[in-house]
């Protein structure tokens, strides 16, 4: 599987002022309460519901649209709160420039060895263990699990309870459904789609959807260019 290798941040404790979150629904309220665990303010969060504004979420003021973020650049620190894959890379596009945080919850544990890019999340009671990589804007949610030597590209979403064995590979904008498992040295494509519960035992192509115990693909590229 070929893919660009994600841009990588070592992981540092912020003490900057705060940290501004984008996204004012449930995905954010698990944002918002890791970074407090971390003992880091939440100065405010943006969102486009025009119906939130000027509403809170767990005592946060939603200030703004997504595109006002812009204007607190130089006030703090941003970091995505939306659990969708597509819409947080276009988001984290749109607005590039801007200084991503990286949140890790205090009871998750990452070896030290482990490298995480800006804007990604580790929620309560995750687990990354040695030399694991993970890129850009990616979550690692709650009691999910990632063993040694895993490569993870660009905006992942691992669901709660997943668990990826040792050396296994993960393609850019994928998404784990809560529950799934993949074998060791498996990899799985860019944009795919691991329903829950699933148990991988095989190579994923990209744009694929697989389900089941053990999984099988119900969908893949040629399927989704045939319904177009």
């Amino acid at each position: 599987m070929e893919r660009r290798q994600p841009c990588l941040s070592l992981r540092v404790t912020m003490m900057a002022s705060g940290v501004y979150v984008i996204g004012a629904g449930g995905h954010a309220k698990v944002t918002i309460s890791t970074l407090r665990a971390q003992g880091i303010t939440v100065l405010g969060a943006f969102d486009d519901d025009v119906s939130k504004r000027g509403g809170v979420i767990l005592g946060v003021p939603i200030i703004g649209s997504v595109d006002d973020a812009r204007k607190f650049a130089a006030k703090g620190k941003f970091l995505l709160a939306v659990g969708n894959n597509e819409i947080r890379k276009s988001i984290a596009e749109s607005l590039e420039g801007l200084e991503w945080a990286t949140a890790v919850h205090p009871t998750a544990y990452v070896h030290p060895s482990v490298k995480l890019g800006p804007g990604t999340v580790v929620f309560a009671g995750a687990i990354l263990q040695p030399e694991a990589v993970v890129g850009s804007h990616c979550i690692v949610n709650t009691g999910a699990t990632i063993d040694h030597d895993c490569k993870i590209d660009d905006y992942v979403h691992l669901a709660p309870g997943v668990h990826l064995a040792g050396g296994v590979s993960v393609g850019s904008e994928s998404m784990f459904g809560v529950g799934a498992a993949v074998l060791p040295n498996i990899n799985i494509g860019a944009r795919s789609t691991i329903g829950a519960g699933a148990v991988v035992i095989k190579n994923v192509p990209d744009d694929a959807t697989a389900v089941g115990v053990p999984a099988r693909l119900i969908a893949g590229r040629e399927d989704k260019n045939e319904r177009r």
